[in-house]
């Protein structure tokens, strides 16, 4: 019974490990306890550099013995890859396994796998003549091995869904920003004019103290015009961790407006906005509720490739028992609007009704990405299309309940 009761709280706690990182040192614990082996330490597969990394140790007072990561072709790695079940370290002697096991002073070591891969592996020591272990107590062994492997390859999974949500999030930057380039080339137009303009004009007017002090006073605002355009662009390309801040979603809405407006203007459509002027701040990550505003009417001008359209964004408060409880914002396009056998599917990863070869078409990525946000900051985004007629995009966010009532909307 003490047996059963030690392996079904190992169980859990691996159950309830957050991540990969918290995985190991039950896993050591437990071996060295239950062989009655002072010393484990454990490696797992590093898939991205072909390796084993050192994960966790238990009872060893100098870890400077203790390699940081092994290579694959590396003999112990080898050896326990050929080996079902355990490896000791004087069966043979004379092997490559057996001499890389007395340098680590390991008397056996644990191979953990799932579906036949070894996802990583245990040593235990010190050397002793009597670290042999019976038929029960090899099945034990072997159960808590099981255990551990699928542990580890379920936080595998986790941790490869990780990064591969990261690199569709970077990848989705990209493209954004390529929007963002062009809008930024528009916007510092204006201002380097009259910069250049002040420039030209100061050297025969520098006599004039009306002339110097108002161009003087022009001139610096527009290059804070400029720097916080590049702050923006830069902030945007940089990071990935999210911050959420108190966010006003009207001037989220302008700053994403200004980016893409002279792309607009030269295909023919129309920007037109309607924004509840009695929005509450929001709890939300800047830049990444940014990199969802830029896809949605980027979707919105690739659908009407002829131009000559109407591109309306909402916001507005929506209501709950007499309170209000979310806060909307929509892009709707007139343009050709989606299939319905592809509404269903309009989220999946590389998910994507264009065919042309263009490389600003995108990877069908930015619908994953924006949609994958909104769920993170407790949203959802929806759809509504009809074909010929055009697509209607919303977004919904939950408004704080200590929020103030007061935002500033721009038309």
């Amino acid at each position: 019974m003490e047996i059963i009761r030690l392996i079904g709280d190992f169980a859990k706690a691996l159950g309830s490990a957050p991540d990969l990182s918290h995985i190991g040192q039950p896993i050591v614990t437990i071996l060295s306890q239950y062989t009655r082996l002072p010393e484990a330490a454990l490696w797992i597969q590093d898939g991205e550099n072909a390796q084993y990394h050192f994960l966790a140790s238990h009872g060893y007072s100098d870890l400077s013995g203790l390699a940081s990561a092994l290579p694959v072709d590396h003999p112990l790695v080898v050896g326990i890859s050929r080996t079902p079940h355990l490896l000791f370290s004087d069966e043979p002697s004379s092997s490559p396994a057996a001499a890389a096991m007395t340098t680590v002073r390991a008397a056996m070591c644990l191979g953990l796998r799932s579906k036949g891969r070894l996802l990583g592996f245990c040593t235990l020591g010190p050397q002793s003549r009597d670290a042999r272990l019976d038929e029960e107590s090899l099945a034990i062994v072997d159960t808590i091995a099981h255990i551990a492997g699928n542990s580890l390859d379920h936080h595998v999974a986790q941790d490869d869904l990780r990064r591969s949500s990261t690199l569709l999030r970077r990848t989705d930057r990209l493209r954004s920003l390529e929007i963002m380039a062009g809008g930024f080339a528009h916007e510092i137009r204006n201002p380097l004019t009259s910069i250049k303009t002040f420039v030209q004009l100061a050297p025969q007017r520098q006599q004039d103290p009306v002339f110097i002090k108002e161009f003087s006073k022009l001139a610096l605002a527009d290059i804070q015009r400029i720097e916080g355009l590049l702050h923006e662009i830069l902030d945007y390309a940089g990071y990935m961790t999210p911050r959420p801040t108190e966010v006003d979603l009207n001037e989220l809405v302008g700053s994403c407006l200004g980016f893409i407006s002279s792309s607009a203007a030269h295909r023919g459509i129309e920007l037109q906005t309607h924004l509840s002027p009695q929005l509450p701040p929001l709890s939300l990550d800047r830049q990444q509720i940014k990199q969802v505003l830029l896809n949605l009417l980027l979707n919105a001008l690739e659908a009407m490739p002829n131009g000559n359209g109407l591109i309306r964004i909402h916001t507005r408060l929506l209501s709950q028992t007499g309170r209000p409880s979310w806060v909307q914002m929509q892009v709707e396009d007139q343009g050709c609007g989606i299939a319905p056998d592809h509404l269903e599917h309009i989220f999946d990863p590389f998910f994507s009704t264009k065919h042309s070869n263009s490389a600003s078409e995108g990877a069908g990525l930015g619908l994953t990405t924006a949609h994958q946000i909104v769920r993170e900051h407790g949203g959802t985004l929806t759809v509504e299309s009809r074909v010929g007629e055009g697509s209607t995009f919303s977004v919904n966010f939950p408004v704080p309940d200590t929020s103030p009532t007061v935002s500033a909307a721009r038309e």
